[in-house]
């Protein structure tokens, strides 16, 4: 037994002394004070909710829900918190890290912040938890107002970026909830795809092989084009030139076989590689020809919320159609059946793509006939 220690006085009575001890819990509950020491190194589960209270970290709760996981961590991100470690810190709880870039001061909201991250998110449901640790995170004063990877197109800024590469009105991305801050993704794919015979064929377009014969010789109506410009393969410049010119479309299919819906290309061009071309493939350039070409480039590009709830399992392109809408002759994104296809679908190819309300997917193709 513990022998108490008072506090009295030495002109204290034996009555007094009598009344300490008769009242001084250390006897019984020394056993019990001893094993609270190191008690919240490890406490048992139904202690762990009462030191998240205690440790004020409840507002971390929805975001790190192993409580054995979240006392340490918390502690250790109150004493970053305001800083951009603590930034750095939540979001490795959601397996993410980003680059935090500010606003410059001259602007009058210079407060705001947007976050590069290191992917492009895993699923739309992640988005919400990152934006609320990255608000947790920051000072009162820091506004976090978007993230992005993959599409940034920055807002237009007077005199300091080009009109060419900017928006106006604002930097690219969509909110998915009322007031939050808005995401800007962006997924390339891209193929080179040598055209078949059924290709050509289903184009109207397929020219036997001749050998070594001259394509002139050949039983065909011969294009308003000098030989010169034709280049090496003469028959693959005449079967490019048999088709006819229009709008190229993307098509999207699930697995089923069912269309999804079809974009219309921004890019369709007979092109040939050229080092200072404007466009790139697969680390080369290639820029247009007015004749002589052997190379169709097909680029489109979906819009935040395209095909949003569907997974295309497959591509293809259509390079000549029109919108069946008389009224709608500028649609950018059509439906099933809303699309009169002058030429059939070519260059069928599997891709995996889940649609979403803040990616746009970057789709590219080159045909080689």
């Amino acid at each position: 037994m513990t022998t108490p220690a008072h506090l009295l006085p030495a002109s204290s009575t034996k009555f007094e002394r009598a009344l300490s001890e008769a009242t001084d819990p250390t006897a019984r509950l020394s056993g019990a004070i001893a094993s609270l020491h190191g008690f919240k190194f490890t406490p048992p589960p139904t202690v762990l909710p009462y030191l998240v209270y205690e440790y004020g970290l409840g507002e971390l709760t929805p975001y790190v829900p192993n409580l054995y996981e979240l006392i340490p961590e918390g502690v250790a991100w109150t004493r970053l918190r305001g800083t951009p470690a603590a930034v750095d810190r939540a979001l490795g709880w959601l397996g993410y890290a980003a680059e935090i870039e500010e606003a410059p001061v001259r602007r009058t909201r210079w407060n705001l912040f947007q976050m590069h991250l290191d992917r492009i998110r895993d699923d739309e449901s992640d988005l919400e938890p990152v934006e609320g640790v990255a608000e947790l995170s920051t000072p009162l004063r820091s506004v976090f107002w978007r993230g992005f990877r993959g599409y940034d197109v920055r807002a237009l800024e007077y005199g300091r970026g080009r009109w060419s590469g900017a928006r106006y009105g604002s930097s690219s991305g969509v909110s998915i909830r009322e007031g939050g801050a808005k995401w800007s993704f962006g997924r390339p794919y891209s193929f080179d795809h040598a055209m078949t015979e059924a290709d050509l064929i289903a184009l109207g377009v397929w020219i036997e092989p001749t050998g070594d014969a001259e394509p002139a010789w050949l039983d065909i109506e011969w294009p308003d084009i000098a030989w010169s410009d034709l280049g090496g393969d003469a028959r693959s410049a005449l079967m490019l030139l048999g088709v006819p010119a229009g709008t190229a479309w993307a098509c999207f299919r699930d697995a089923g076989g069912e269309v999804i819906g079809y974009r219309r290309a921004r890019v369709h061009r007979r092109v040939g590689e050229a080092s200072s071309g404007p466009y790139e493939f697969g680390g080369l350039r290639y820029a247009p020809l007015a004749s002589g070409a052997e190379i169709v480039l097909i680029e489109a590009l979906t819009e935040f919320g395209d095909g949003f709830g569907s997974t295309a399992a497959s591509v293809s392109f259509i390079l000549a159609g029109e919108p069946a809408d008389p009224a709608r002759p500028g649609a950018l994104w059509l439906g099933p059946g809303a699309l009169n296809a002058s030429l059939p679908e070519i260059a069928l190819t599997p891709i995996d793509i889940e649609f979403g309300r803040t990616v746009r997917e970057r789709v590219r193709i080159l045909l080689r006939f």
